[in-house]
């Protein structure tokens, strides 16, 4: 054969040969793992490759600064619309397709993500095809082994969850090699496919719950959907909350958020998370428990100075004195807290007695608003003073702790929907600990007069007044705005009478 018949061949010889190098070092960079795929696949096509989710984002990108474009193309060409997830998650498959996403860009679907990828000026267009179906096809496989993996993850994740709310916390810790201190609850329900929301938040959480020493778990219980983002004393980083968020969302969810609490107080804070989802709403479709969210006094402390007066406060008690009085304002009852903790009711009494003996009395409404505060601040802060028991806690008024005029600011904004005679309502009931015949009387109303007060006062700030955390921001803010004439003689009256001003009158 001459060397010019034969030149065809060996052309062809030559490109099938490379081809079947790509290949090779894409399977390679699949077994190690998604993001290894993801950076090859950008590697052979001299561009960048990005794994978009519908819910997450970009999943993988090589490199980091494509994503945004990549996420963009994506949305452009309505391919990662599915209610599947990103390979390597399992659930439901869709079927692999090309779209053209721009100029150089392919953006194709695969397992109800989006690869997209761009090649570089000199990459041919038969090599894009073979780098992306490959890639595309890698993906499928590694989304069909880790379905096998899948199925018992999750019936991990439901009995740790069921050991966690039944107080068995040494044995959940055995099961999944270790446990943080803290846990934030969701419960979700509602939707018109209650098992593919499920699927979608186990998808798009999994990259979180693969952190180390910070799992999070998500489960199916009794018909709702439940996750349980474990995190130490402080505040977990709000990404799963703003991945649940836009789930929530995207398949039509309905929930609550619980405040965060000890692994001690999870039963407490799973009740919770299902009372605020009552509260919840198209528009407003995660209800924090506490009700005020991001109108709360805690967002507008400096946390190393909240840190370090919480110290300072909680200083004299022990771990299971704090314990009873969380477990105490949690939920409102020494029976509900001691069969929360494991103890007997005397043992619940006795630790509330000492708590309170050693922070100088719990009888007053500025104290109880002082420790409700205390027991949601971050830790880690060293105490300000050291504080010996019966000393009676430091002043904890917003003013003294952040600047004065961020303190009436946010203490205005909070109540302001109220006007003068609610807020002089309010403050005398919260002021008798949310006791309704003591207030009337020194408000001068009847009883049932007052009830309705309370109830239009909780419509109007959209809060739960039932709730130790909501009472303590609404009693600190209206002390904070407090003046001479914020007294029961300063109510409108008429003819004896004492009213509330509205339109009707």
């Amino acid at each position: 054969m001459s060397a010019r018949a034969g030149g065809p061949y060996l052309a062809e010889a030559v490109r099938m040969d490379s081809d079947g190098l790509v290949a090779r070092r894409l399977i390679e960079a699949a077994a190690r793992s998604g993001a290894s795929l993801i950076a090859e696949t950008a590697s052979a096509v001299s561009g960048w490759a990005v794994l978009v989710d519908p819910t997450t984002g970009a999943v993988y990108s090589s490199p980091d600064r494509a994503a945004a474009a990549a996420v963009s193309a994506a949305a452009e060409a309505g391919s990662a619309v599915g209610a599947g997830g990103p390979a390597g998650a399992g659930g439901g498959r869709a079927r692999s397709g090309d779209t053209d996403g721009g100029a150089g860009t392919t953006v194709r679907q695969v397992v109800g993500a989006a690869l997209v990828v761009h090649a570089g000026p000199d990459v041919s267009a038969r090599r894009v095809e073979l780098v992306t179906r490959t890639t595309a096809g890698l993906l499928e496989v590694r989304a069909r082994r880790a379905e096998e993996l899948t199925s018992a993850e999750m019936r991990l994740h439901a009995v740790v969850t069921r050991l966690l709310l039944r107080g068995d916390t040494g044995l959940a810790a055995e099961v999944i090699g270790g446990l943080t201190s803290h846990a934030t609850v969701y419960r979700l329900s509602g939707g018109a496919d209650p098992q593919a929301a499920y699927q979608a938040v186990w998808r798009a959480l999994l990259p979180t719950g693969a952190r180390p020493g910070a799992p999070t778990l998500i489960t199916l219980l009794d018909g709702d959907l439940v996750v349980v983002a474990l995190h130490d004393a402080a505040r977990d980083d709000g990404r799963v909350l703003r991945l649940i968020a836009r789930s929530a969302e995207r398949y039509g969810l309905l929930g609550g958020v619980a405040d965060p609490a000890p692994l001690a107080m999870l039963a407490a804070a799973f009740t919770e998370a299902g009372q605020a989802r009552a509260g919840a709403a198209a528009g407003h479709r995660l209800v924090p428990a506490a009700g005020l969210g991001d109108r709360a006094l805690l967002r507008i402390i400096p946390p190393d100075r909240l840190s370090a007066w919480a110290s300072s406060l909680l200083g004299p008690l022990t771990q299971p004195q704090r314990q009873a009085l969380e477990g105490w304002l949690r939920t409102g009852s020494i029976g509900a807290m001691a069969q929360m903790l494991g103890i007997s009711r005397g043992t619940a009494r006795s630790r509330l007695r000492t708590a309170a003996e050693r922070l100088g009395g719990l009888e007053t409404p500025l104290a109880l608003a002082q420790l409700a505060l205390a027991l949601r601040a971050p830790a880690g802060g060293p105490a300000e003073t050291a504080r010996s028991a019966g000393t009676g806690p430091p002043a904890a008024l917003p003013t003294e702790l952040v600047d004065a005029t961020l303190a009436r600011r946010w203490a205005t904004a909070l109540t302001e929907p109220l006007d003068t005679a609610q807020r002089i309502a309010l403050r005398v009931w919260l002021g008798h600990l949310g006791s309704v015949a003591p207030a009337a009387e020194e408000l001068g109303l009847h009883r049932t007069t007052l009830r309705r007060w309370l109830e239009e006062i909780g419509r109007l700030l959209d809060v739960d007044l039932s709730s130790a955390a909501i009472r303590a921001d609404l009693y600190l803010a209206l002390e904070t705005l407090a003046g001479p004439d914020d007294s029961p003689g300063a109510l409108p009256r008429r003819g004896g009478r004492t009213y509330q001003r509205s339109a009707t009158l």
